[in-house]
């Protein structure tokens, strides 16, 4: 990484910290968009592997910033993402894009207004991530009505 790249980074200039609304939109609809030409089949693993990946994060918070506790808390919170994935793709599909809307309900839980034990995180990724969750989540729903899988 370039001296400048740090500095910038050190700033916070990040453009995610910056717009985390405006980012989270569009990394939302980059999301979802794959799901409008995947055959109904793949577009279900696809987002059964992505919601175990969005729900992995907060363990990758726990394991820098985070107490044993809260290691063990956001280990077992991404292993419920990584089973509901796993539910929702081989026997309910509706499940999918509820786990989307479940993790955006877990992003809230984690702003520090609600004073919850839980371990810290940038500001600015609760409401980034909750859009992305939010716009993959009801996307999912339109598409896969559409489609036919729910």
């Amino acid at each position: 990484m370039s001296n400048e790249a740090l500095h910038s980074h050190a700033r916070g200039l990040s453009p995610f910290e910056r717009r985390p609304v405006l980012t989270g939109i569009a990394v939302g609809v980059g999301s979802l968009l794959p799901h409008a030409f995947l055959l109904p089949e793949a577009s279900l693993g696809f987002a059964a592997v992505l919601i175990a990946l969005i729900g992995g994060i907060y363990f990758g918070f726990a394991v820098v910033n985070g107490s044993p506790r809260d290691q063990f808390v956001e280990f077992n919170m991404s292993g419920a993402f990584a089973v509901a994935g796993l539910l929702g793709l081989l026997y309910w599909p509706i499940l999918l894009p509820l786990a989307y809307f479940g993790h955006a309900a877990w992003d809230f839980a984690h702003h520090v207004r609600w004073r919850l034990p839980l371990v810290a995180i940038p500001q600015w990724y609760v409401p980034w991530c909750v859009v992305i969750d939010v716009i993959v989540g009801a996307g999912l729903l339109v598409i896969w009505r559409v489609d036919g899988l729910i």
